[in-house]
């Protein structure tokens, strides 16, 4: 790719954007898991409680089954948000402004170089994008790009330089 400038990026991590990434990352991984088949897991096991509740009158399995199906699909992100609110109010990273600079050698975070070749895995999503380095992530909103051709020309330079790329929306 013909990249003749550098791409200006820059947000502020507000609690609303940390929460978006988090979600954005724990929803991506999720879909490459088997911990998504768990939700299908518990339904059955519901099935089963009612089988055993009608036949038996046993309504141990009904029960627990029942909480961890409403568990499962109502309340697990609602949880898991109030554990991550409180993880941003204590992170010295909360209100912090980032700029960065995507460029033909690596990805220049607040004047720290990531090489392309440390990113692992790149990962579009509708949001945002997941940059994969070490036991650790970079999410970049789509709305820090100044316009839609920076944010284009960004994937394009991710797509050419990180092996493991891909697109999920």
């Amino acid at each position: 790719m013909n990249m003749s400038k550098n791409i200006e990026i820059e947000y502020l991590w507000t609690k609303e954007l940390f929460l978006q990434a988090s979600r954005a990352t724990y929803e991506f991984e999720l879909r490459h898991s088997p911990k998504r088949f768990l939700g299908w897991f518990f339904i059955i096991m519901t099935q089963f409680g009612v089988v055993g509740a009608l036949k038996k009158d046993a309504y141990g399995l009904l029960l627990v089954s029942s909480v961890l199906v409403v568990y499962w699909y109502f309340f697990r992100w609602r949880i898991r948000k109030l554990l991550i609110s409180k993880t941003y109010n204590n992170s010295t990273a909360k209100e912090t402004q980032f700029s960065m600079q995507a460029k033909k050698d690596g990805l220049s975070v607040n004047g720290t170089l990531l090489r392309w070749k440390e990113i692992t895995e790149a990962v579009s999503l509708k949001e945002g994008f997941l940059l994969y380095y070490g036991d650790t992530f970079l999410y970049i909103p789509k709305s820090a790009f100044k316009s839609v051709e920076q944010k284009d020309l960004f994937s394009h330079l991710a797509k050419d330089h990180v092996n493991n790329y891909r697109k999920e929306y």
